[in-house]
């Protein structure tokens, strides 16, 4: 492929400025490494999006979006998160938004896709079960027909901020009898369905972003079922190979090259900068070099979009593996370079570094973990 700079992108990125210049108000604009937005910020800039046109910047036109290509989404990711804008809601427009474009139904489209657009209804997302992270085959929540409801029963945990979503897209066992991929579907439930209960973990960083979620005797419409019975692993296969194409974070890797330039050029040991200290200018320009080959990467995977060959879902493993590893890496030398004050998480002293640190911990994890990952690209590229 091409490396050279593409000038329509180039002219796309300075549509992208423009706008944010113009229609970003001030006090939404954050400051810091924030990995989520506070509700009502998210809402409001979703309303700002979708009144431009582009509510939906990761969809296909025909599906309400603005049609972009991978490209024009990286750019626009990159932009948003160098001018402080609000995250958007990326359960609903990364993972689940593209599972109702190509799996709903008509009326389903129809009752959730409005309330994304206008940031009236947040998502969680209902994989992950004790002793089923990683094995997600294995899990063992059921969901039994009774006249025309399911029945749920079971939990899920470490589901991201369940505690704050309106509703969960869930995999469920429908058939105990079929074969553990064969008998899981795909539910959409809403969260003030009564038996669903909500526990908090307060994880590494010592924030509550983190749930259990129990179901006892939770009734929910049959109409609610994505596809058909049986299909959640289909369906699940097509939301983790679009999730994983994410999972570099290429903005937040950007983001962190930047805090650690602006460190280097004002911290001072013994009156001298630290980019004027070999150890320090030399491990800046390793990091700035680790982080060009991942953006290559992540260019690579954009001109195979749409190519469900072996090697595109391979490249989204490997995307995975080191876009994570240079996320902790480069975190941890963010708070190195702070000295003592690097180990205080309060941002008024350790400049919030701390706690991102601690939270990028479980990026080798979250999202399949990397030892997973390894299998995945072991298994398409070499057959082991």
């Amino acid at each position: 492929m091409d490396f050279q700079p593409d000038p329509t992108i180039e002219a796309f990125r300075e549509t992208v400025r423009a706008f944010l210049r113009d229609k970003l108000p001030a006090d939404l604009v954050q400051e810091g490494l924030a990995m989520v937005s506070p509700r009502e910020t998210t809402s409001r800039w979703q309303r700002i999006l979708t009144g431009h046109g582009w509510g939906a910047p990761y969809w296909e036109k025909q599906h309400g979006g603005t049609g972009w290509s991978v490209e024009q989404q990286l750019v626009f990711d990159e932009e948003c998160s160098a001018a402080g804008a609000p995250k958007l809601e990326g359960f609903a427009h990364k993972l689940l938004g593209p599972v109702l474009n190509h799996f709903a139904t008509p009326d389903q489209w129809r009752v959730h896709v409005p309330a994304i657009m206008q940031g009236e209804r947040h998502w969680c997302q209902g994989f992950s079960e004790p002793g089923s992270g990683s094995d997600l085959a294995s899990l063992r929540t059921r969901a039994e027909v009774r006249d025309d409801r399911y029945v749920v029963n079971g939990q899920k945990i470490w589901t991201s901020y369940a505690h704050q979503a309106d509703w969960i897209f869930l995999l469920v066992r429908t058939n105990p009898e079929a074969k553990k991929q064969a008998g899981i579907s795909f539910l959409l439930v809403d969260m003030k369905t009564p038996g669903i209960t909500v526990r908090p973990i307060v994880s590494i960083d010592s924030e509550h972003h983190l749930n259990e979620v129990f179901f006892d005797e939770v009734e929910v419409p049959v109409g609610n079922l994505i596809g058909e019975e049986g299909m959640g692993w289909s369906i699940t296969k097509f939301l983790l190979n679009n999730e994983h194409a994410t999972t570099a974070d290429l903005p937040v890797l950007k983001s962190y090259m930047a805090r650690m330039k602006t460190l280097a050029r004002t911290l001072r040991i013994g009156g001298v900068p630290l980019i004027e200290r070999e150890d320090y200018a030399v491990q800046i320009a390793r990091f700035e070099a680790e982080l060009r080959a991942v953006a290559m990467m992540v260019q690579r995977s954009a001109a195979l979009h749409g190519d469900q060959g072996h090697f595109a879902h391979a490249l989204g493993s490997m995307l995975k593996l080191r876009g994570t590893d240079l996320q902790q890496r480069m975190s941890l030398f963010l708070v190195e370079m702070l000295g003592d004050d690097g180990a205080l998480a309060a941002p008024d002293t350790g400049q919030g570094l701390a706690r991102e640190m601690f939270f990028r911990r479980a990026a080798t994890i979250y999202g399949g973990s990397n030892e997973v990952q390894r299998g995945i690209v072991a298994k398409l590229m070499f057959g082991f």
